[in-house]
C-alpha cells in the first residue's frame, strides 16, 4: 500500500486542481462568448446602420423628383448627388439613378432623355420578352462604370425585376437578391445588390404607367458596403458571411468558422429580403496573447504542487529503501566477486591442465628437444589466436560454427581428427556467445581430461540443428563423445558442472541433458534463440 501512496496524492491533489481550474475556464468561456456576441451585435448594427444611411439618400432623392414633378435634367441631378457627397461619405454605393417605367415600344422617349442628359446616343438595353421596360436614364456621379450602365433595362433580369415588382406593390424600398452589377467591367468584380423606390404611388398590385413613373434606385457593391461598415476596431475583431437565402453576398478573408471558438448567427431585415449573416471571432478579439491566462495559471499551479507533493512523498519512501539498496548490492557484490572468482581459478587450472595435456601429447610424438619445442610453441600460439577470437564474440554476434571451432582448436590444438562438427550457419547474440563459448570449452576441457577422445578408437562429434520459427525458434546442440572406455558419472557435481548448468539453465533458460553410455558420454543441449 506504501509504494502507491505517492500515486494517491498525486491522483487527488490533481483531481482537486482540475476541478478548480475547470470551473475559472467555464466563467472565461461564459465571459469571452457574452462578450463576443456583444461585438458580434454592434457589427451587424453597423452594417444595419449604414444601410439606412443609404436608403435615406434614396429618399431625399425621390423627394427632389416629387418637388420638381419629374422634372429634373441631367446637370441638376448631377448637382444634387454630388451635394450628398456619396463618394467621401458613403462608401458601398455605386451611385443614385433614375430608371423610366415605361412600356415595350416607347423606348424613344428614353433615349432621348439618356442623349439630353449625358449627350450619349444609347439606346434602351438588352433585348426583353416583357411587356415593360425600366432603362437608366440618369446615374451619377458619371464614371465609367456608371457610364457603361445608361441605358440598362433591368426590369429583363429575374433577380431584379421581382424587386421592382415588390416596390411596385408595397411603395416601399426594396432590395433585389445578389446580383452582378451591369458595372462590373474590371476583373475584381464583387457580388451586388440594387435598392428600388417608386416614384409615384400604385394604388393596387397592376402595373400602369399613370401610377409609377420611374423608380429612383442605387446599386451596391457588396464588399465595398461590408468593408465601410466594419471598418471600427470593435467590428474587425470579427470574421463574417453575409448570405441571401444562401446565396452570397460577402465573406471576409478571415472566415474560417471551423478553426473558430465562438460563433453566432444573426438575421438582418433589409427592404423586403433577410440576409442570414455568421460570425466568429478572430485574433484581434482576444485582448491578450493568452485568453484564458487564469485558468492556465492555476492549473499550472496545481500540477506543480500535485507533482511536488508526489516527489516529496517518494523521496521519503526512498530514503527508507535507499539503505536497504545498499546492503543487497552490497551483498551481490560480494556473491558476484566470489563467483568470478572462483571462475578465474577454475579458467586457470583447466588452462595449466591444457597446457600440460598438450605438453604430454607434444612430448610423446617428438623425437628431440627441438622438434618438442617447435610443436609446443605452435599449439600454444593457436591457444592465445583462439582466445582473441572468444574475446571479440563478446562485443557482436558470433558465428556458432566458428565459435566452436575456436574452442575445440584451442583445446585438441592442431588434432582436428579428434572431433567433427556438422550444423547449419547459425548467428548467436552476445548473450548467448558468451554462455554457449563457456560451456563448450568446459566439455572439451573435461572431453580432453576424461573422455579419452585422444586414445585409440576416441572421437568426439558435435551437432546441432534448429526447429521453430521467429519468437519460438530453439536451437538444440548434441555433444557426443565416443570412448573405448566406458565413463562413469561423478557422485558430486564440480565447479566446472555447475559453471555449465547456470549458463545453460539460468543465463540461456534453456535445458541441458547428460548421459553416460558404454562406448561415452551424450550432452543435449536445448536454448531459445530470441533472447
Amino acid at each position: 500500500m506504501k509504494r502507491y501512496l505517492p500515486l494517491f496524492v498525486f491522483v487527488l491533489v490533481t483531481a482537486l486542481g482540475i476541478g478548480m481550474t475547470t470551473v475559472v475556464y467555464r466563467a472565461e468561456v461564459t465571459a469571452e462568448q457574452k462578450r463576443f456576441e456583444i461585438i458580434a451585435d454592434e457589427a451587424v448594427d453597423s452594417l444595419q446602420e449604414r444601410l439606412r444611411q443609404h436608403v435615406a439618400l434614396l429618399f431625399a432623392t425621390r423627394a427632389l423628383f416629387s418637388a420638381t414633378n419629374g422634372e429634373v435634367d441631367g446637370r441638376a441631378f448631377k448637382r444634387f448627388v454630388a451635394g450628398l457627397g456619396i463618394n467621401d461619405k458613403y462608401a458601398g454605393i455605386q451611385g443614385i439613378g433614375y430608371a423610366s417605367f415605361i412600356p415595350v415600344g416607347e423606348e424613344i422617349e428614353a433615349q432621348l432623355e439618356i442623349s439630353a442628359n449625358y449627350a450619349l446616343g444609347r439606346a434602351v438595353w438588352p433585348e426583353t420578352d416583357q411587356t415593360h421596360r425600366t432603362p437608366i436614364v440618369l446615374l451619377e456621379p458619371q464614371d465609367e462604370r456608371n457610364k457603361t450602365a445608361l441605358g440598362y433595362d433591368m426590369y429583363q433580369e429575374p433577380s431584379r425585376r421581382a424587386a421592382i415588382m415588390r416596390a411596385l406593390q408595397t411603395g416601399e424600398a426594396s432590395v433585389s437578391a445578389p446580383v452582378e452589377l451591369v458595372q462590373e467591367i474590371t476583373s475584381h468584380k464583387q457580388a451586388g445588390f440594387l435598392v428600388y423606390l417608386p416614384f409615384g404611388q400604385p394604388q393596387n398590385a397592376s402595373v400602369a404607367k399613370e401610377e409609377v413613373r420611374g423608380f429612383v434606385y442605387a446599386p451596391f457593391r457588396a464588399g465595398d458596403l461590408h468593408l465601410a461598415a466594419l471598418s471600427a476596431q470593435k467590428t474587425r475583431r470579427v470574421a463574417l458571411k453575409t448570405s441571401d437565402h444562401d446565396r452570397p453576398l460577402f465573406e471576409t478573408a478571415n472566415f474560417a468558422p471551423d478553426k473558430a471558438q465562438y460563433t453566432v448567427t444573426r438575421e438582418l431585415d433589409f427592404a423586403g429580403r433577410v440576409w442570414t449573416i455568421e460570425l466568429h471571432e478572430t485574433s484581434l478579439f482576444y485582448q491578450s496573447a493568452f485568453p484564458h491566462l487564469s485558468s492556465m495559471i492555476l492549473g499550472t499551479l496545481s500540477a506543480i504542487l500535485a507533482f511536488a507533493l508526489a516527489i516529496a512523498t517518494v523521496a521519503q519512501q526512498n530514503a527508507v529503501r535507499q539503505a536497504q539498496a545498499v546492503r543487497r548490492v552490497v551483498e551481490e557484490t560480494l556473491k558476484e566477486k566470489e563467483m568470478l572468482l572462483q571462475e578465474m581459478r577454475h579458467r586457470i587450472k583447466n588452462s595449466i591442465a591444457r597446457v600440460l595435456a598438450i605438453s604430454r601429447q607434444t612430448a610423446n610424438g617428438a623425437e628431440n628437444i627441438e622438434e618438442f619445442t617447435k610443436s609446443f610453441n605452435a599449439r600454444l600460439h593457436a591457444m592465445s589466436k583462439s582466445q582473441d577470437l572468444l574475446t571479440r564474440s563478446k562485443w557482436q554476434r558470433a558465428d556458432l560454427k566458428t565459435l566452436l571451432s575456436a574452442e575445440l582448436e584451442q583445446v585438441f590444438g592442431e588434432h582436428t581428427e579428434y572431433y567433427e562438427m556438422d550444423g547449419p550457419k547459425i548467428e548467436l547474440n552476445e548473450q548467448a556467445t558468451q554462455a554457449i563459448g563457456l560451456v563448450c570449452h568446459e566439455l572439451a576441457t573435461n572431453a580432453l581430461k576424461y573422455g579419452g577422445i585422444t586414445e585409440p578408437g576416441g572421437k568426439l562429434s558435435v551437432t546441432w540443428k534448429t526447429e521453430g520459427k521467429k519468437a519460438r525458434k530453439r536451437l538444440h546442440l548434441n555433444w557426443r563423445e565416443y570412448t573405448q572406455t566406458p565413463v562413469e558419472a561423478t557422485k558430486k557435481a564440480g565447479f566446472g558442472t555447475k559453471l555449465i548448468d547456470a549458463n545453460i539453465r539460468g543465463e540461456l533458460r534453456g535445458e541441458i541433458e547428460r548421459t553416460f553410455e558404454k562406448d561415452g558420454l551424450k550432452v543435449t543441449i536445448d536454448i531459445p534463440l530470441n533472447l
